[in-house]
């Protein structure tokens, strides 16, 4: 019920990895990173994918946006 359809997030170790496979972004609360700082990891930003590179998060809230039909992964930086 509260999974949003087409869309897989999973934490692994420093890491989390949004999958949205849906045509719209999505915003996935993940309450256990809320204040932990999270940055697009540095091969993704530095990439030539200008789409995955508009992906966010919020630290105050623990949410990761990711773009439609995007996989973005995240490292925790601090």
């Amino acid at each position: 019920k509260d999974e949003t359809p087409g869309v897989i997030t999973m934490s692994l170790g420093d890491l989390v990895v949004v999958f949205n496979a849906t045509p719209e972004k999505q915003e996935q609360r993940v309450g256990t990173a809320a204040g932990t700082g999270y940055r697009l990891h540095p091969v993704q930003a530095a990439g030539a994918d200008p789409v995955v590179k508009e992906s966010a998060y919020a630290a105050k809230t623990g949410t990761f946006t990711v773009p439609a039909r995007t996989v973005a992964v995240f490292e925790r930086t601090g």
